[in-house]
């Protein structure tokens, strides 16, 4: 009698998967396909990531060239002003030696800024050397160097925006996709059709919504 109740008792504690006999199949590819679309999602989202961190890296050496820019640039107009302004005092006053030797001290691009200033016609010259009008003078180039750095900097940033954008939004997909796996895996514990083809039905749906959006998102 003990013999026939245990096997009794193993019957009923062994669960069996009622439905048609094509839903096991179902299941099966229902979640394969949905952990094969999980895990391209994943490394999608980790690829954008990745290319984020490199564009945030590109955006701060931008700017830390760009602040050096400038701050070489406004050194470099301060310096002309005040040795052009020794150097014009020491030839107003004849000092031939004292000119030279500041010369000297001056950049060749300084140099030939001065010259260009000094050979033109009175009448025709900017009132400084440090002037637009003055084709030798660089220093605005860059000025414009610099600018062209911090725009660089700016898309640099605004991509790397983008790519965290598109990285959260795959990590929301990673989530809605959960909902797939649970659904498809409830569905083999019901015994009722109607809720195993709706279960089903969900999964199913949830797997293709995941799958268009990660190839928009990609």
């Amino acid at each position: 009698m003990a013999k026939s109740h245990n096997h009794a008792g193993g019957h009923d504690n062994h669960m069996t998967l009622t439905g048609p006999a094509w839903l096991p199949l179902a299941i099966a590819l229902i979640l394969g396909l949905a952990a094969l679309v999980a895990g391209l999602t994943a490394w999608r989202a980790a690829s954008h990531l990745g290319n984020s961190q490199v564009a945030l890296t590109f955006s701060t050496q931008s700017i830390n060239n760009a602040n050096t820019a400038t701050q070489d640039s406004n050194k470099l107009v301060s310096d002309e002003r005040s040795m052009f302004i020794v150097y014009e005092e020491a030839l107003q006053q004849g000092d031939t030696l004292r000119a030279q030797e500041i010369r000297a001290l001056m950049a060749p691009s300084t140099q030939k800024t001065i010259d260009w200033w000094l050979n033109a016609p009175a009448s025709n010259r900017p009132a400084s050397p440090f002037s637009s009008a003055n084709p030798e003078w660089i220093t605005p180039r860059k000025v414009i160097d610099t600018n062209e750095e911090l725009d660089l900097a700016e898309a640099e940033l605004i991509k790397a925006e983008d790519e965290i954008h598109q990285a959260h939004s795959l990590e929301l997909l990673e989530a809605i996709l959960a909902i797939a796996f649970l659904t498809g895996g409830l569905t083999a514990t019901l015994r009722s059709q109607s809720a195993q083809f709706l279960l089903l039905s969900v999964s199913a749906t949830v797997l293709v919504i995941s799958a268009v959006g990660l190839s928009v998102l990609w």
